[in-house]
């Protein structure tokens, strides 16, 4: 009869190590994917603009003979000069924010809050020795924004440069006739003007937007 060994029990199998979870991105990462994104977007809305000069063409201005003519211009302006448009949003934004210089300077102290606090962040914020979580990062950097927005003059300055700016984008799509605006089918379809003709088969059209 052979007897135990003295030595106990055998040893357990062994098994490979768990693989170690993949690291968050490094603050500098996240913000260098922030910036990229940010530049993709700003790219494709300048490559998607129409020219100004057929935007600013004066001769194809001219007062809508009804309410309902009014509605249908405005639609397919914003449609066909969309990225003209916000980019006229955004340049009324920026000269309000730079003739007042108080309300520049309280939204690039805001920004660069939001980026380096939370956007550009890759683990718990510490301050004073202090941990704080992400949803007490983020509600206090609301709060801040709000704040901000309703204490100073960078709220009213905001509301008014985009308040200018969309009713001149309002007034240019109702008075622009469109009798010489063309765009292709997907545009169309995107803008709701016409409903998709279907098929991959399909030959590509263009609309002539009256």
């Amino acid at each position: 009869m052979r007897s135990a060994s003295p030595r106990g029990y055998g040893t357990l199998p062994s098994h490979g190590a768990a693989p170690s979870p993949t690291s968050a991105p490094s603050a500098v990462h996240r913000g260098a994917a922030l910036v990229s994104s940010l530049r993709e977007q700003g790219r494709a809305l300048i490559a998607t603009q129409r020219p100004w000069g057929q935007l600013l063409d004066s001769a194809a201005l001219a007062r809508p003979s009804s309410a309902g003519e009014a509605i249908t211009r405005l639609r397919r302006n914003l449609t066909y000069f969309r990225s003209n448009y916000a980019l006229s949003v955004l340049l009324a934004l920026a000269i309000g924010l730079i003739w007042q210089p108080a309300a520049l300077a309280a939204a690039l102290i805001l920004a660069a809050a939001w980026f380096f606090l939370y956007l550009a962040r890759d683990g718990p914020l510490v301050l004073f020795d202090r941990r704080f979580d992400e949803g007490t990062v983020l509600g206090a950097l609301s709060l801040a924004t709000f704040v901000a927005l309703v204490s100073t003059d960078l709220g009213s300055n905001v509301f008014k440069s985009v308040g200018v700016g969309l009713l001149l984008v309002g007034m240019h799509a109702v008075f622009r006739i469109t009798d010489d605006l063309f765009m292709d089918e997907s545009e169309a379809v995107s803008g709701g003007l016409v409903a998709g003709m279907g098929g991959p088969g399909r030959p590509g059209f263009v609309v002539r937007v009256v």
